[in-house]
């Protein structure tokens, strides 16, 4: 874990020659973040004791290094961290320095090199295939369209697909082959028109009652898993007489091979509605090929049998998904095995199933996968995933497999909003290193975002808003965070400037319950605003370091509960257990919470109270960082904020005097 976050460095001169010992790096770049991981050899330090320090500068520059957040160690051998705000297609030099007094590490400096990844850009295509639903031929032009399976046969790289307006209902589609670097294989709606792949069995459907408002028809298709009637997914009753008596309250069906049995909770014969049968599991699949790129296309009502999903990527490298919208499929996107550096990006995600009640999801409905799921085993790195809007379902998203021979995963999440989720917004149970989550906004959700476990670690949360939590059909108080899992244990986590507000009754600002064991849990410079708690931590058996956060509550009484003690003030609190020792109790005052702006407001007690944070917070406004979310600008320090004019002196003192050094 970091031991000196509050450093500041002044300048630093450093010398590779002559190292001693066998440690190795590598440097995974995305496109705004870089991960840095060093593996050190046997006896290189015994004692576990050492501390790799983390500096970096972008390689252009001869300026100083700037300090990062240390790495942390997730095993014996192997150190893990992260760099963040980093510019696309920019080199950066990387130093990571050990303090290991005493051992055979200390003063030794690894130097790395490495780049974040290029924007993606499309190439003007070498030609363009157009097809509509009723298109025949094999011209594929414009003013005569062929069908979709015609130009998928023929399309090369460097070509595109050009989908016309209309309903292709069309699935188990198989990409035949690769695009190359700098020339994909594009697959896109037409300009200004809506182009859908449906799953849905096109074919009219005979209904007969067979009593208690029960009706029945034959599928073409055995075991489906999904039917909307009038646009609202049916519940997937698992057997005759739970849809007999529709335990759960409602609507719903049972499938048993080809018969599949209805009743709707308002008693009607689906042949006066309009009902959906799906007949596809997978839309699209892009099995073991690479540079495929989807955009402005609709993918909708895939969820055949086990597993459904509309787009499947299962060793696939540098595709994209761009621009889409994904309506009421199982699942919008599955990620598997060697699937490397996929970007997830401006997509629309939603179903219909937020108001369901929580258990009857639980209990064997089979739909907690979301927009976007990773399965197992799933080794790819470097999945990005942003500025997509997931809704309506019970989980929103996933980013981490159950198990993985990946290193670290390099996965990114930002500027995604999700909200009217029946449990969690995002969920990073599994094998999780190096997953980093910034600038999200989740509301009206259970949890905003579920750490339980995250094997290996770290995770970084970082400058989300999280609020009205506890929503749902559920009998649960909500929490912007979730770490308890009777699984194993989960690695370093870190959050960082989150805005958390509860707003709904009876949910605490932070909840951390039992069971569950972590190696380390970090909070620094967020608010957690409860309506029963501030905090309440019944789990004190495990490492959590809680400073410079602001801890409140609408409710009267009592603020904090800490293992078996209730304090009713930030102060007795602190005192008694040695965490929070800077923190504040205010009652923060935002610009527009009933309408989702939580910046503070300007004379907010809160502005200029946080704690610098190297690396992560380094471009404040005014004396110190905000706590929260959201940075506010001062009129104090109009053109460079205090840590640029601190640094700024310090190197023309550098110069003056020749000395490098680093200060703790």
């Amino acid at each position: 874990m970091p031991k000196a976050w509050l450093c500041v460095i002044i300048c630093m001169e450093i010398v590779t020659a002559g190292l001693c010992f066998g440690a190795g790096g590598e440097l995974y770049g995305t496109f705004e973040a870089m991960g840095v991981i060093v593996t050190l050899e046997s006896g290189d330090d015994p004692d576990l004791n050492a501390v790799a320090q983390l500096f970096y500068r972008e390689a252009v520059s001869s300026g100083l290094y700037r300090q990062g957040l240390d790495l942390n160690r997730v095993s014996s051998d192997l150190f893990v961290g992260s760099m963040f705000w980093l510019t696309p297609e920019t080199t950066y030099d990387v130093q990571v320095i050990f303090d290991d007094p005493g051992g055979v590490l200390h003063g030794q400096v690894l130097s790395l090199s490495g780049q974040t990844r290029a924007e993606l850009v499309d190439t003007p295509p070498g030609f363009s295939y157009y097809v509509s639903p009723t298109g025949t031929g094999t011209s594929c032009s414009l003013n005569n369209p062929c069908a979709f399976s015609q130009a998928l046969a023929q399309v090369q790289a460097g070509q595109e697909i050009v989908m016309r307006s209309g309903t292709y209902h069309l699935g188990a589609i198989s990409i035949p082959r690769s695009g190359t670097e700098g020339n994909p294989i594009i697959i896109r709606g037409f300009e200004n028109e809506t182009a859908v792949l449906d799953g849905a069995d096109p074919s009219g459907f005979t209904w007969l009652s067979v009593g208690g408002g029960i009706y029945r028809t034959t599928l073409v298709v055995a075991d489906t898993h999904l039917i909307t009637v009038n646009g609202e997914r049916l519940y997937p009753y698992q057997t005759y007489a739970d849809l007999q008596g529709l335990i759960w309250g409602i609507s719903g069906f049972y499938v048993d091979g080809t018969d599949l049995y209805v009743r709707l909770l308002s008693g009607q014969n689906p042949a006066t509605q309009t009902v959906v049968i799906s007949r596809y599991n997978v839309g699209i699949s892009v099995d073991g090929r690479n540079h495929i790129r989807f955009r402005e296309l609709t993918f909708r009502h895939y969820g055949l049998g086990d597993w459904a999903k509309a787009v499947y990527f299962n060793n696939a490298n540098d595709c994209l998904v761009q621009g889409c919208s994904f309506e009421i499929n199982d699942l919008g996107i599955g990620l598997k095995r060697a699937s490397h550096r996929t970007v997830i990006q401006d997509n629309t995600f939603r179903d219909t199933i937020f108001d369901w009640p929580w258990d009857a999801v639980k209990q064997g409905a089979a739909l907690e996968t979301g927009g976007v799921r990773f399965y197992d085993p799933m080794t790819g790195r470097g999945t990005v995933i942003r500025r997509n809007i997931f809704y309506d379902f019970f989980d929103g998203f996933g980013v981490c497999p159950e198990e993985t021979a990946a290193i670290t995963n390099e996965t990114d999440i930002y500027d995604n909003v999700a909200y009217q989720l029946g449990d969690d917004g995002l969920e990073t149970d599994g094998q999780c290193s190096n997953v980093r989550i910034w600038h999200n906004t989740f509301h009206n959700v259970l949890i905003g975002i579920s750490l339980a476990p995250v094997y290996g670690g770290p995770v970084y949360a970082i400058r989300n808003l999280i609020y009205r939590t506890g929503a749902g059909n559920n009998d649960y108080g909500g929490s912007p965070f979730k770490f308890n899992s009777g699984y194993d244990q989960s690695g370093p986590m870190f959050l960082f400037h989150n805005t958390a507000d509860a707003v709904l009754p009876g949910s605490h600002g932070l909840d951390v319950k039992s069971p569950g064991t972590w190696t380390g849990l970090v909070s620094r410079n967020n608010i957690w605003s409860g309506t029963e708690l501030g905090l309440r931590n019944v789990n004190t058996g495990n490492p959590i370091d809680l400073d410079y956060d602001n801890i409140s509550t609408s409710a009267t009484g009592y603020l904090v509960y800490w293992a078996s003690t209730y304090y009713s003030t930030l102060t007795a609190f602190a005192a008694a257990t040695g965490q929070e020792l800077n923190g504040f109790n205010h009652v923060p005052v935002f610009q527009d919470p009933i309408n989702g702006d939580y910046h503070l407001v300007p004379d907010s007690n809160l502005v200029d109270q946080g704690c610098f944070i190297p690396g992560i917070n380094d471009d404040y406004s005014g004396l110190a960082p905000d706590p929260g979310a959201f940075e506010t600008s001062t009129q104090e320090v109009p053109a460079l904020s205090l840590s640029s004019l601190f640094l700024l002196v310090l190197l023309i003192s550098c110069i003056i005097t020749g000395r490098f050094s680093i200060l703790s």
